[in-house]
């Protein structure tokens, strides 16, 4: 039996043509990698260099002598322990918002069946025509004055919470996965006397665990870089993120700091994308 690997076959990888093209495609996507590669790698070793070496004309990716104390420097003095911390409260509570709010609404219109459903999702997709900026100022006001309540959310957590926990996107992502479990699991479970609610709880999320650790770990990257909302929102020095924290401290530092912090502010997202690509791929085919 002929097996196949990749984009061809065991008797074609075989002959010179096969190995040729397997060579070719292999460059191309090592060109692909380097590319990818090269931003985050040429802020590590910016972060080695003085300030000098950094503006000089011309490529330059090692350092003369390698400044590795500018690395302790920069965690030391740009306080990275309290600017993470931040940060990850604001990420964590806006992803567990936005995962069960789209979640919640995702399987309302996928399997409670409410009326004007068509309409409802035609508005969502509408929403995402939209772009961000646009009402980036009437969502400040309703932050500054929150209707019926009447509260100010400026400096709070609560007020980036509250905006990250609706997005069009996820619903529309999640609605088409739950639209995916079998009718049948819903019958069985109403047949033993199953509420809605139970049905979600029981066994809806749990079927939907590798999409939805896609969706968090998505949303969890965007929130740690964002960067506009948190710097309109967190106007207290004490509970800024990363991202507005050091743009606020950009002039109180040189370049190699800065480009030291900038790493060092990469590096929670990159290492929880590293560690959880193999759930992103199952999610992802799921």
């Amino acid at each position: 039996m002929t097996t196949t690997r990749g984009i061809m076959s065991d008797v074609e990888w075989r002959t010179l043509g096969g190995r040729l093209i397997v060579a070719l495609f292999f460059l191309i996507l090592l060109l692909f990698s380097l590319s990818f590669l090269f931003p985050f790698f040429f802020a590590f070793t910016a972060g080695l260099k003085t300030s000098s070496e950094i503006v000089k004309p011309g490529l330059r990716l090692f350092p003369e002598i390698a400044h590795w104390e500018n690395y302790a420097e920069a965690w030391r003095r740009y306080n990275m322990v309290g600017m993470f911390l931040n940060t990850f409260i604001v990420a964590i509570g806006g992803v567990a918002g936005r995962l069960f709010v789209s979640a919640m609404a995702a399987y309302s219109i996928s399997r409670l069946k409410p009326f004007g459903k068509n309409v409802i999702m035609s508005l969502i997709l509408l929403t995402l025509t939209i772009p961000g900026i646009a009402y980036l100022i009437p969502l400040y006001i309703v932050i500054t004055d929150l209707p019926i309540l009447h509260v100010n959310l400026v400096n709070t957590y609560l007020g980036l919470w509250l905006p990250y926990a609706g997005s069009a996107f996820v619903i529309l992502v999640l609605k088409n996965s739950f639209d995916q479990i079998p009718q049948d699991y819903y019958d069985a479970a109403a047949v033993d006397g199953a509420s809605p609610i139970r049905m979600f709880f029981t066994f809806t999320l749990p079927l939907s665990a590798p999409i939805l650790l896609v969706l968090g770990l998505l949303a969890f990257v965007g929130m740690w870089g964002d960067f506009l909302l948190p710097y309109l929102v967190l106007r207290n020095s004490e509970l800024q993120t990363v991202s507005v924290r050091l743009f606020a401290l950009v002039r109180d530092f040189p370049m190699n700091l800065q480009m030291a912090g900038a790493f060092i502010a990469l590096l929670p997202p990159l290492v929880a994308v590293l560690f959880l690509q193999r759930y992103m791929r199952g999610g992802l085919t799921f």
